[in-house]
């Protein structure tokens, strides 16, 4: 995949999808912004990618804070001079009964999901208009595709993020700049077997990342506005409509 000179911002960067997006964005000579609420986590990771020689930075910020976001988004631009990439990879799930979730609850989960992924988006879209290029990735959810029980607020706003990319995708197409969104589904380290999946498996967070790579990539430039979904076909149908 190519990637001329590019500069990415990955916020979510010390969780395990954005971990492996930011492996395979260093390995592609993508200059990288680090980005998480857990500096010190997010400074372990970009200190031990560091050794293959391609620009990385961690930086902390809280997506539920507009200063925090705004004063992160200054310094970035400042250290890197423009961006190219967004991965809206930030994200936040607690199972609680539609009937038991309160108010907090509600609005916490809805203010990181949806209005983080507005508030970053927000703050480096004007380097993409300027510069005239733009890849934006948001981390959806097969939970805000088909809605998920137990999660009634994570489902909600990750539809929100879903719609969101592609009124976006629609706005900035004559711009240059493409949105899409990547749903992921039951993605673990172990891969562990599972009936609830047509491929009896767990994913992976690099099979996530592959996709996410793809999307920000020169070569997806005729896609806009797409959610994929990265779930071993999870949502296709019921698990044993073939027996």
């Amino acid at each position: 995949m190519k990637f001329e000179n590019r500069t990415a911002v990955l916020t979510g960067g010390a969780g395990n999808i954005g971990r492996a997006t930011a492996e395979q964005l260093v390995a592609a000579g993508v200059k990288t912004a680090l980005v998480d609420i857990d500096f010190a986590k997010a400074e372990t990771i970009a200190s031990e990618l560091r050794s293959q020689g391609t620009e990385i930075r961690a930086y902390g910020m809280d997506i539920c804070n507009k200063e925090s976001v705004s004063a992160a988004a200054l310094q970035i631009l400042a250290d890197f001079g423009r961006v190219d990439i967004l991965i809206n990879n930030a994200g936040f799930w607690r199972p609680t009964l539609f009937s038991e979730t309160t108010d907090e609850q509600w609005e916490n989960t809805i203010d990181l999901n949806l209005n983080g992924t507005f508030r970053v988006t927000k703050a480096f879209l004007p380097s993409m208009l300027k510069n005239g290029y733009g890849r934006i990735i948001n981390l959806g959810s097969i939970a805000g595709e088909v809605g998920l029980p137990k999660y009634c607020s994570y489902s909600v706003s990750k539809a929100g993020v879903i719609m969101m990319t592609k009124v976006m995708a629609m706005e900035l197409a004559k711009k240059n700049i493409t949105v899409n969104s990547v749903s992921p589904g039951m993605i673990g380290f172990n891969t562990e077997p599972t009936k609830t999946t047509w491929v009896e498996r767990w994913g992976r967070p690099d099979e996530v990342a592959n996709v996410i790579m793809f999307l920000a990539s020169d070569e997806s430039s005729f896609i806009t506005g797409s959610d994929y979904s990265v779930d071993g076909g999870r949502i296709l149908g019921p698990r044993f409509a073939d027996v």
